[in-house]
């Protein structure tokens, strides 16, 4: 007996090829909705989608390229910062410049053999958190030769120092009198004659150097001075508590004091005392015997 559609989709065979027809068919509008609406076009593309992305590919290999050049130029310039901190001043290794600045300058005025006038303090002027002017302002009053010299010792010094501002002038120079006898043989008159001193200049300049202080120094230092500030304190606690306990000793020191005052005293009375009674009955014997003397006389 022939089966009709209807009878065939009514059994389990036919009711499993409906539903596989009906996924196939889903999966369909769904290739071909997707294939119209997506940006990209991803499961049919035409050729102006295949463009558009060949362009947009092209784009972003540009962005990159650009970013990856300015990347190389930050890390050249990170590179140069690093190397360059070996040239900066830094405590740790060099001292403070507050001090050490001003000996370095002075050092290199005695070994030109320069006059050095006037020598300023640091000033510090913060860049960043790491970085940091030192300016020291000085004045030099000697000969061009030794000037010149000076300048040669500054330009040897260790950090390298740099030349903020510098002035050269001449000193104005005055002629001094030398008086001494006249030509003739038997003149009375004196004779003047000047001679030319030596031409000084005046140089005032400002030399900087940069200072590298690290945040680890920083922040080791903030720690060390909180640690330096608790200990003060502890101590000045300890301080008081001694002058407390110092106080507290005086007190019994007075009382002890006062006993003692008052002993001498009582001492002092009983030693007038025997000495009255001693001299009262000295007086009245002497009385009475002159009494009894007289009365025999009269008899």
């Amino acid at each position: 007996m022939k089966q009709t559609t209807k009878q065939f989709f009514a059994t389990p065979a036919g009711k499993l090829t409906l539903a596989v027809i009906a996924m196939v068919l889903c999966w369909t509008i769904l290739i071909v909705y997707l294939s119209t609406s997506s940006p990209g076009g991803t499961w049919f593309p035409t050729e102006s989608d295949m463009t558009r992305v060949q362009e947009e590919i092209k784009k972003y290999n540009r962005d990159y390229e650009t970013e990856q050049a300015a990347l190389d130029v930050l890390e050249a310039q990170q590179d140069k910062y690093e190397d360059s901190l070996t040239t900066f001043w830094n405590a740790d290794r060099d001292g403070e410049p507050e001090t050490e600045l001003r000996n370095l300058v002075n050092d290199a005025a005695q070994h030109a053999e320069a006059n050095i006038q006037n020598l300023g303090s640091v000033r510090i002027s913060t860049i960043n958190s790491e970085l940091s002017y030192a300016d020291l302002d000085f004045t030099v009053v000697d000969e061009y030769s030794k000037v010149i010299r000076f300048f040669a010792e500054i330009e040897k010094c260790t950090p390298r120092l740099s030349w903020r501002r510098v002035e050269l002038r001449v000193e104005p120079t005055r002629a001094r009198a030398v008086t001494g006898p006249g030509n003739r043989p038997n003149a009375t008159t004196v004779a003047t004659a000047t001679t030319t001193p030596t031409q000084m200049f005046r140089t005032t300049g400002q030399v900087r150097v940069v200072k590298y202080s690290p945040a680890g120094n920083a922040a080791t230092a903030s720690k060390t001075g909180t640690a330096a500030k608790a200990g003060t304190t502890a101590a000045k606690a300890g301080t008081t508590a001694a002058k407390a306990s110092t106080t507290t000793t005086t007190t019994p020191a007075a009382a002890t004091t006062t006993p003692a005052a008052r002993q001498d005293d009582n001492a002092a009375q009983p030693a007038a005392d025997p000495a009255a009674a001693t001299g009262t009955p000295a007086q009245t014997e002497p009385a009475a015997t002159a009494t009894t003397n007289k009365e025999e006389s009269e008899k």
